[in-house]
């Protein structure tokens, strides 16, 4: 787990970690004893191999490195509160609250279809039952939140509104609760990401569906869904705190270059703040019409970089990656050993070694076996056997959402 150390700017300069959690690329700037106490001749490495990993391992517990200098774009910074429940409990899911999970954001989905149907039809849409389905998902998420957003990677992510406004939902509400909101903070909260992005039902479908770049003109058009989003969440007599204001503003950024009315950081409320990071984080993993999902720690880089901009709030992202972590249960991974799989379960205190449901062989055979990197260290050439790399859903042709049943049939 790390810990990160911050300059006067805010920015993460060094980051001191469990020596297990290395990895080639990162550059150790700092030991947990004097250097001349060990065999490394210069006070400040990079980490080129396995080998020097194994030989840290041998003198050190702990080590520090320098993120600037390390040629890794995912070094996950741990800034979760010390009481945060994530540090108190395994993920380890049990099939009865994965169905009962599973059958909330059906429920949610299906809701959210019908109300942009509603509004499709001139019928004003019937908030108070979206109301009662974000009460589900903050129970759910107050239960156990590892299962919920277990469901939102897993899930297919094709750019579904439905898919879209569940995922907003569950991701706002889990930083919420990292932030120590009230239920009825989180029900408010909850309502305002599932809504927020209803004014996309006025967009015509051919500018929302277009594979190719927009002109500036349909850009425009799309930038309209804000208001159109505050403006039905109006008429609808929604008395959630906040839902019209999140609609108008989760486009903004904290440096005033976004829409529609270029606000500042100080000008955003809180709600929009966490509804902005979380949409962001969403369509970057999700499927598009112009492009397809990029895997986690590609979004992870994605907002590091905003965050630093100071387009979204630095506190917020970064509550979320270390929330998610580095290998969130339902990314799909290519091993050392070339095989494929599926992260299934992951312990916050064993980050970097994560189950995994095997369905490549070596040789791209169709296989399944679970396999628990935190035990199985080696493989069977007696090689380090590892992750080597996120890969995109969909990538040799497998889409982890097909795997669904079987994964749920592992937790039995």
């Amino acid at each position: 787990m790390l810990e990160s150390k911050p300059n006067s700017s805010g920015k993460i300069e060094k980051a001191r970690l469990h020596v297990s959690d290395l990895r080639v690329g990162m550059y150790v700037c700092e030991l947990d004893r004097p250097w001349l106490e060990t065999p490394f001749l210069l006070q400040g490495f990079e980490v080129d191999n396995d080998e020097i990993i194994d030989e840290v391992m041998q003198y050190c517990q702990h080590v520090h490195i320098d993120v600037d200098r390390s040629k890794i774009d995912n070094v996950i910074i741990d800034l979760l509160p010390l009481g945060s429940f994530l540090n108190k409990k395994s993920t380890t899911f049990q099939i009865k609250d994965i169905e009962q999970a599973e059958s909330i954001r059906k429920q949610t989905t299906n809701l959210v279809k019908t109300l942009l149907e509603e509004i499709r039809y001139g019928i004003s849409p019937d908030i108070q039952l979206a109301k009662l389905a974000v009460n589900e998902c903050v129970g759910s998420v107050l239960r156990n939140p590892e299962i919920m957003t277990f469901l939102v990677t897993l899930r297919s992510k094709d750019g579904h509104t439905g898919q879209e406004a569940f995922n907003a939902c569950i991701y706002a509400l889990v930083i919420g609760h990292l932030l120590g909101f009230s239920s009825s903070q989180l029900e408010n909260l909850g309502i305002s990401a599932l809504l927020h992005d209803m004014g996309k039902v006025l967009i015509p479908e051919d500018i929302l569906n277009k594979t190719g770049k927009l002109t500036d003109e349909e850009l425009s058009i799309i930038q309209t869904h804000s208001r159109g989003g505050r403006d039905i969440i109006m008429s609808s007599g929604c008395l959630s705190i906040g839902a019209a204001e999140v609609a108008h503003g989760h486009h903004e950024n904290l440096d005033g270059s976004g829409y529609p009315r270029g606000l500042q950081g100080d000008q955003l409320s809180m709600f929009c703040k966490i509804v902005g990071v979380v949409d962001k984080y969403d369509a970057i993993t999700s499927t598009m019409p112009y492009r397809q999902a990029r895997e986690h720690l590609r979004a992870v880089y994605i907002l590091n970089n905003l965050a630093k901009e100071k387009k979204i709030d630095f506190k917020l992202s970064s509550l979320l990656v270390s929330y998610l972590g580095i290998y969130p249960p339902g990314t799909l991974v290519e091993l050392t050993s070339k095989e494929v799989g599926i992260v299934i379960d992951s312990d916050p205190n064993k980050r970097l070694q994560p189950q995994i449901l095997v369905v490549r062989d070596s040789h791209q055979g169709q296989i399944q076996q679970i396999v628990d990197l935190a035990e199985k260290t080696v493989d069977e050439q007696g090689r380090a056997y590892r992750i080597a790399a996120v890969r995109r859903p969909g990538d040799f042709g497998i889409d982890p959402n097909q795997y669904f049943s079987l994964i749920m049939q592992s937790f039995d």
